[in-house]
């Protein structure tokens, strides 16, 4: 009713809006969204919006709060536990059953959420998955990545999962058991909630530029709601495009994601992925020791062979042998004979010129006698005239240095006189030319004079020009 002045107060607007709300929906409804926000109070209730389908965070289309009361989750987790365990989060499609009501203290309208329709969830996946596999088998995408050859000894593996989680313990305890060194290197990444999508694919790209042999993708047990990461086209997209092969061990027995369609090599657990790679490891070992075992059978056989063909060719070289030098060795004793023959005639002959020799040797030695006698005799008379020609030789040669040292250069300028040479070195014996360079030498100097007067003329005197002087004695 409106008031008869026409002004509401505030609560008799909201007790009206209330009113009309129960009255337009009665007790309970059933609506269907996508849900964004969701969150646990400390209370326990939980609270999320509701979206259209497909709008993600959009803030600006239509959205209706929800509340999940404490009291009531039982009834709905025992819903979704019967639908073979489902969870609400962020970004499941689901179906509601709620009372429409007006929370005046909010000033909002909101849902009290008391019931849930689990089957429109599971066909709401299953039509996705469903899209999502038609969409990569048209592009060609279902089978690329299984086309990727694998490395016969696949040791290097790059892991995707979360840090020090139970996939991540049991995937490494798997490999550590088998005995091979198995190098592993970890990209941390979120295998559910809001970022996992993102996560995923960064962690695929960013192994696949890394040198590694293969790319195993693990997640433990959960919820059929906590494994939709991996059926998101996004990261079934990466792992077909990767170029190394991708195995996958998401940890749920039943349903297979549309990543384990993907893949390389897909398996129900993360235990069971690190038994895949080392099978293929141990495959290749064995193969190993098969061709190993092949090989050496085959040498025992060839060498005991090739042994008995040695033992018959052995056999038959020493019966050539001997039949082949039984001629030679008569030939041989022959030649022996006639050798030692010959020799004892030559060793005759040569004993006789040896006898013959040795007289000449004899008579050789006494004119050797002879002559040394001789020889010793013309050297003492040798010795005697050698030591009288040196007197006489050098009394002649202390005549001839007295005789020189009377008539030195030096004496002669030691009694006053000078000589005069030319520019070249020469004795000056003539007037020299005008112009000429002169230089004269006396007992303690050397000095340079240049002609001035014209050469032959009688009166001409030359002068020394004292600034070259020379002093060459003290």
């Amino acid at each position: 009713m409106r008031p008869p002045d026409g002004t509401w107060s505030v609560s008799e607007l909201a007790a009206t809006i209330s009113a009309t709300i129960r009255e337009a929906f009665g007790s309970e409804v059933w609506v269907r969204g996508e849900i964004v926000g969701y969150s646990q109070a400390a209370s326990g209730h939980i609270y999320f919006n509701l979206i259209e389908p497909g709008a993600g965070n959009d803030r600006r289309g239509a959205r209706m709060r929800v509340a999940l009361f404490k009291g009531r989750q039982r009834f709905v987790n025992r819903d979704l536990a019967h639908a073979g365990g489902l969870t609400l989060d962020d970004g499941i499609e689901v179906r509601i059953r709620a009372e429409v009501e007006y929370y005046e203290r909010g000033g909002q309208v909101q849902l009290i959420m008391s019931g849930v329709d689990p089957h429109f969830t599971l066909g709401v996946l299953a039509a996705d998955r469903e899209r999502t596999l038609a969409a990569l088998a048209a592009e060609g995408l279902l089978r690329r990545n299984a086309a990727v050859p694998l490395a016969p000894v696949p040791l290097r593996v790059g892991l995707v999962t979360a840090h020090n989680s139970a996939a991540y313990a049991d995937f490494l305890h798997e490999l550590a058991a088998s005995g091979y060194a198995f190098e592993v290197l970890l990209c941390d990444a979120r295998v559910q909630g809001a970022t996992a999508e993102a996560d995923l694919v960064a962690a695929l790209r960013t192994l696949a530029g890394c040198d590694i042999d293969v790319i195993a993708m693990v997640r433990g047990g959960g919820d059929r709601t906590d494994l939709l990461a991996f059926d998101l086209a996004s990261v079934a997209r990466a792992i077909a495009l990767c170029p190394l092969p991708v195995f996958c061990g998401i940890g749920h027995e039943v349903d297979t994601s549309v990543a384990d369609q993907v893949a390389h090599t897909a398996a129900k657990t993360p235990t069971a992925c690190a038994a895949a790679l080392v099978a293929h490891v141990a495959a290749f070992d064995e193969r190993l020791a098969r061709i190993r075992r092949d090989v050496d059978q085959i040498a025992r056989s060839r060498t005991a062979a090739a042994a008995a063909r040695l033992a018959t060719a052995r056999s038959s070289l020493g019966l050539l042998a001997e039949r082949r030098l039984g001629r030679p060795r008569v030939l041989l004793s022959q030649s022996r004979l006639r050798l030692g023959h010959h020799a004892e005639h030559h060793c005759r002959i040569a004993a006789g010129k040896l006898v013959g020799a040795r007289g000449t040797l004899q008579r050789s030695r006494a004119h050797s006698h002879r002559a040394l006698v001789t020889l010793r005799a013309q050297r003492a008379r040798l010795l005697r005239s050698s030591t009288q020609r040196f007197d006489e030789a050098s009394i002649r040669l202390r005549s001839a240095s007295a005789l020189v040292s009377a008539v030195a250069p030096e004496r002669t300028l030691a009694r006053g006189f000078s000589i005069t040479r030319a520019a070249d070195g020469s004795i000056v014996r003539e007037m020299p030319a005008a112009e000429a360079t002169i230089s004269t030498e006396i007992q303690h100097a050397r000095f340079a004079s240049t002609v001035i007067a014209p050469a032959g003329a009688p009166d001409a005197i030359p002068t020394a020009d004292n600034t070259d002087r020379e002093i060459d004695g003290p």
